[in-house]
């Protein structure tokens, strides 16, 4: 079976042309069900290793370009995925299965829209609108307490500003917030953020479904830009976030916040064959 990996700012991404249905027929064939399957594929040394996987499949509306399922590494369903987005917008126009520059697919949190730039290389895309915004509130941990504030970017993420950020223990104090009760039971992705210049931060991740800190998270740096502006910390748009891995993506919205974008580039890092042996 025949998959590509792409990566955006570190993120990456298995992804199969699933249109004929290929994969629920192999998964039947082989007894295994899809987190079996997803949590194989993705490991890292046994497997591919990746973040995530991606099918894409036939849109249920004829007018947009397809509609993706998409699994975190431990084989959990996410509704969006920002990095995963641009990747699988990049796979699909390379494809043939977008045709044109302006993309539109579906997932869970809605249809997406997006701009593929310098063919392929380049990505952008327009997010759902965020909502549950909630600021400056308590979060108590075992050892400290930290300040921090929430937005859904499509999937849940809670921003929290640390000065000490090169420093700071974000697998532990990422993955206590993740399961704390104020966020149960669906829990929380984790952004730690640090302000560098009136527009651009620093962000370090931990993310849920992968369970550790990430190289990126692009649904989180888009809350995190949204909130660094929000509460003063940078002053001007759009904001250029600086992710763990060392890419930069860059934030753009409106003032309501109807209108969120997230740019950066797509890296295809090679076409694949699975022979299904790890499955045995």
């Amino acid at each position: 079976m025949e998959f590509t990996k792409c990566q955006g700012a570190g993120n990456d991404f298995i992804l199969i042309d699933n249109r004929d249905g290929k994969v629920d027929k192999k998964l039947q064939e082989l007894g295994v069900d899809i987190e079996t399957f997803v949590r194989k594929l993705c490991a890292f040394h046994t497997g591919v290793g990746a973040d995530g996987l991606i099918l894409i499949e036939e849109p249920e509306n004829p007018e947009n370009d397809f509609k993706w399922r998409f699994y975190n590494s431990d084989g959990s369903v996410a509704e969006m995925c920002g990095n995963g987005s641009r990747c699988a917008v990049r796979f699909a126009y390379e494809k043939g299965i977008a045709k044109k520059e302006h993309v539109k697919f579906e997932t869970l949190a809605g249809v997406i829209e997006a701009w593929i730039k310098e063919n392929g290389r380049v990505v952008k895309v327009q997010l759902t609108k965020p909502f549950g915004l909630k600021t400056d509130f308590k979060i108590p941990l075992s050892d400290i307490e930290v300040d921090g504030n929430f937005l859904n970017t499509g999937v849940p993420h809670v921003v929290v500003h640390r000065e000490d950020l090169e420093d700071f223990d974000v697998v532990k104090y990422g993955r206590e917030i993740r399961y704390h009760e104020m966020f149960a039971p669906a829990g929380t992705n984790v952004n730690f953020i640090k302000p560098l210049s009136e527009d651009t931060i620093r962000i370090r991740t931990y993310e849920r479904g992968v369970e550790n800190e990430t190289l990126a998270c692009g649904t989180g740096s888009t809350a995190a830009a949204i909130i660094a502006y929000l509460k003063g910390l940078v002053k001007k748009k759009p904001v250029k976030v600086i992710t763990k891995g060392g890419e930069v993506l860059v934030i753009d919205f409106d003032d309501n916040l109807e209108r969120v974008y997230l740019e950066g580039k797509v890296y295809k890092v090679f076409d694949g064959n699975l022979t299904f042996e790890i499955f045995e």
